[in-house]
């Protein structure tokens, strides 16, 4: 059986442009069918009389090749025979038309069709294949001759939806219509010239599997062989609150879905048009009501006015609070009409809206926030709109929460960044320049806080990463997406097996399409494409599954036992991964900020450290950042020993490690060496201390480049597990660090085998060699001012 596919447009294989078959317009079949009722005694004898007379009258009508040029020739029969398929109701209010078999020849039309079409205002186009046209034309028209083809001389019925969609949009007021393009074939007559061509129900089957192999349809089951004579009849129908519901569902999804102003005015738009309300304005904030006040936590705010002009208070006994004590939308026809109008009230009329609905959001029985409905004209809303848009309200509601929460995230964090906390080290430094900045305020307000630098200190840089994190991270996305499609493809085979539903087996291909793109490699989307595929077309018919068998109840249960509840996915190797990431993460920063305040007892310098897939640390030392101490290089001396043994710790401690976490990571190591001192400044604006100058970042430059570094002449990584590099530049930082490792070596640090290596030149940076050693499982190490005493770094 032929491999099924997800059925995308650029899988198309169709090597031809045209019908390979023959084809005439004819009214011949719907006059056999009307003599056919006659004799039957079906049908609507008066109509069928009627247009059998039109037809005794006109004998040219009665042809099998009937010349589309005489059309207008004989309008007023055409109409009179037409009127079988279209009342005079449905003349007038349906958007339809007749054409030739599988041809763009149309002869007959309501008046709204050729409105619509004749309206220089209306923007007609297909959705999804408006940049292949003509191929998905002649690809659709092939596929609706074997709809006729296979049940007739194959016994094969196979039921499809509608292949055309329309998106019609207003120029004037930008509202948008979708219509679905449903065709009636009742009046063609297919006929084989000669035998049918011969295919099993094997044969077909594999057609099917492969729907977009168009070209292995018309060899399976040639066309040539076949006419088709008569006449289709196309109506448009309207779809749009499917769509557009489908639409804001999607949209609502989208992280800054309403805090981002454009995709927040695309959601308006949506709304309009589902609405079918050109004057409609929308409205969402994050308003709450708590222990009876009322209040917006996360100061989310895309409300009618302006959220400065009105405390929360003032939205006190007004149609917001009722509504969110009530529970239930509030809705005003005629605002200007509403006796006792509150300020807030009265702002909104100020501003021209006169007809507006309150909507209570509420997530997991939490009032999160509400929407505002809005128009300039009385009584457009009515409660009959709230009906259409009732499904959206949850995902309005759960956009609201994860903005609302990542505000306050945004807003804990800023509150941090503005306020972090001054490294003890040079927390002296930061109150001289407050005293200063406060005694010159007494003569000059706008007098701004003095430079804080610190020259002439020098620099030190560790990392410890984890080895591959991102293929690792990845390779977790990969095994927890198939997890769950084959979880979600169980459910469906299990449905498929108890009702044969071609559907189910659709779903399944679909899934087996992802599976294999999946376990080929994840590329940008796919996660959200999938996960948005199992919720919307698969997690929605689990409520209908249950009123079906065991065996499909227990695949469903074993479904939901996989998923996280607070995820509402399968959580399992990414939690491993990030569990396992955060166990070494807080391994290591616990044994520095403990070995860290040991090291300040040398000399006082300045220390940051800082997660990525691991932790890097920066160190500065020198004489401009102690107010007190005499600095002496014996203090940097001891302070890059102290780093050596640190490291060579961690490297132990993340080893032990690796056999209790729930995936097993292993770490590197990565000292860079810089024997010039440099300048550090405190930048205002982003609170944090960098290097000043410009000779002096490009230190910063090669920080941000080694741990890219691969051995000169090879492609190996410089950095290893269970190996700590040292990388430098100068020959007498490599003398220096040689001594270290020698002498650690000895104490059981390292193995006594010093590797020395030329680096590949990095992009911006040359010349850079390293030592590198392996780490030697070993006792703790003994306290570090010790160790430098041994070794006489005074010397």
């Amino acid at each position: 059986m032929a491999k099924n596919k997800y059925m995308k447009l650029d899988q198309l294989k169709l090597n031809i442009d045209h019908i390979p078959f023959k084809k005439s317009l004819s009214f011949l079949p719907l006059i056999n069918k009307l003599k056919s009722e006659q004799r039957n005694g079906a049908g609507n004898d008066s109509l069928a009389n009627i247009i059998l007379d039109v037809v005794n009258r006109n004998p040219d009508l009665a042809k099998t090749d009937f010349n589309i040029e005489d059309v207008s020739k004989y309008e007023d029969e055409i109409h009179t025979i037409m009127s079988y398929f279209f009342t005079p109701s449905q003349y007038k209010k349906d958007i339809a038309v007749a054409a030739s078999p599988f041809d763009d020849h149309n002869f007959y039309f309501t008046p709204n069709y050729l409105k619509i079409y004749n309206d220089q205002n209306i923007e007609i186009e297909h959705v999804e294949q408006k940049n292949q046209d003509n191929c998905y034309q002649t690809f659709t028209k092939l596929i609706y001759a074997y709809l006729m083809i296979l049940p007739k001389y194959y016994n094969f019925q196979l039921d499809m939806d509608y292949l055309f969609l329309y998106r019609m949009t207003d120029k004037l007021n930008g509202l948008v219509k979708y219509y679905k393009l449903e065709y009636d074939e009742s009046c063609i007559e297919v006929t084989s010239n000669g035998k049918p061509p011969e295919a099993s129900e094997e044969d077909i089957r594999e057609m099917i599997n492969d729907p977009m192999n168009m070209d292995f349809w018309m060899k399976t089951i040639p066309l040539d062989n076949f006419t088709f004579c008569g006449f289709m009849s196309f109506k448009y129908v309207d779809v749009t609150q499917i769509e557009v519901i489908s639409s804001l569902k999607s949209q609502l999804l989208e992280k800054s879905s309403i805090i981002n102003r454009a995709n927040f005015e695309a959601l308006e738009q949506n709304i309009r048009s589902l609405l079918t309300l050109s004057n409609l304005n929308l409205g969402v904030l994050a308003l709450g009501i708590s222990q009876g006040c009322i209040e917006n936590p996360s100061n989310f705010w895309h409300g009618f006015i302006d959220s400065n002009k009105y405390s929360c208070d003032a939205y006190r006994r007004t149609i917001y609070e009722e509504a969110g004590l009530s529970g239930y939308p509030v809705l005003i026809n005629d605002l200007s009409q509403k006796a006792d109008l509150k300020p807030v009230e009265q702002e909104l009329l100020n501003q021209g809206i006169k007809n507006i609905c309150i909507i209570p959001l509420y997530y997991e029985g939490e009032l999160v926030g509400m929407m505002e409905l809005g128009s300039t004209k009385a009584f457009d809303i009515n409660f009959t709109k709230l009906r259409v848009i009732k499904d959206i309200i949850p995902v309005f509601s759960i956009a609201v929460h994860r903005t609302s929460e990542e505000l306050k995230n945004r807003i804990e964090a800023t509150i941090k960044e503005e306020c972090t906390a001054i490294h003890p080290s040079v927390e002296w430094r930061f109150q001289q320049a407050a005293s200063n900045l406060l005694a010159k305020r007494d003569l000059d307000d706008l007098v701004q806080m003095e430079e804080i630098v610190f020259r002439e200190v020098y620099p030190l840089y560790g990392a410890i990463d984890v080895r591959h994190s991102s293929v690792i991270r990845n390779r977790t996305i990969q095994d927890d997406l198939v997890e769950q499609l084959q979880l979600a493809r169980e459910v469906l085979k299990e449905a498929f097996l108890d009702c044969k539903m071609p559907v189910y087996d659709q779903l399944i291909y679909k899934i087996d399409y992802f599976i294999d793109g999946i376990e080929k490699g994840l590329s940008s989307g796919d996660e959200m494409n999938v996960l948005s595929f199992i919720r919307h077309d698969v997690e929605s018919l689990f409520p209908h599954f249950k009123e079906n068998g065991s065996a499909l109840t227990a695949a469903i249960a074993e479904y939901n036992k996989n998923i996280d509840p607070d995820l509402n996915i399968v959580y399992k190797q990414r939690k491993d991964f990030e569990d396992s990431l955060a166990m070494i993460n807080d391994c290591v920063i616990s044994y520095l900020e403990k070995e860290q305040e040991k090291a300040q007892k040398m000399f006082p310098h300045y220390f940051e450290k800082y997660r990525t897939d691991g932790v890097e640390h920066n160190i500065y030392i020198g004489q401009s950042i102690s107010a007190q101490k005499t600095f002496d290089r014996i203090y940097l001396k001891n302070l890059r020993l102290w780093q050596l043994i640190v490291s060579a710790e961690l490297a132990r401690k993340t080893g032990a490690l690796k056999s209790s976490l729930p995936i097993e990571l292993e770490t590197t190591g990565l000292i860079l060496v810089h024997s010039q001192p440099l300048a550090i400044r405190f930048r205002q604006d982003e609170k944090k201390f960098d290097v000043d100058g410009a000779y002096n970042i490009r230190y910063e430059i090669v920080k941000k480049r080694i741990d890219k570094a691969v051995i000169k002449g090879t492609s190996e990584r410089l950095t290893q597990p269970e190996k700590l590099a040292v990388i430098f530049s100068q020959e007498s930082e490599m003398a220096e660090y040689q001594r270290y490792l020698e002498y650690l070596a000895a104490k059981g640090y390292f193995e006594n085998n010093i590797e020395h290596l030329e680096l590949e030149d990095l992009q911006g940076v040359y010349g850079l060699r390293a030592l590198r050693v392996q780490i030697k499982n070993g006792e703790e190490p003994n306290e570090v001012l010790t160790v430098a005493k041994e070794l006489k770094l005074n010397e």
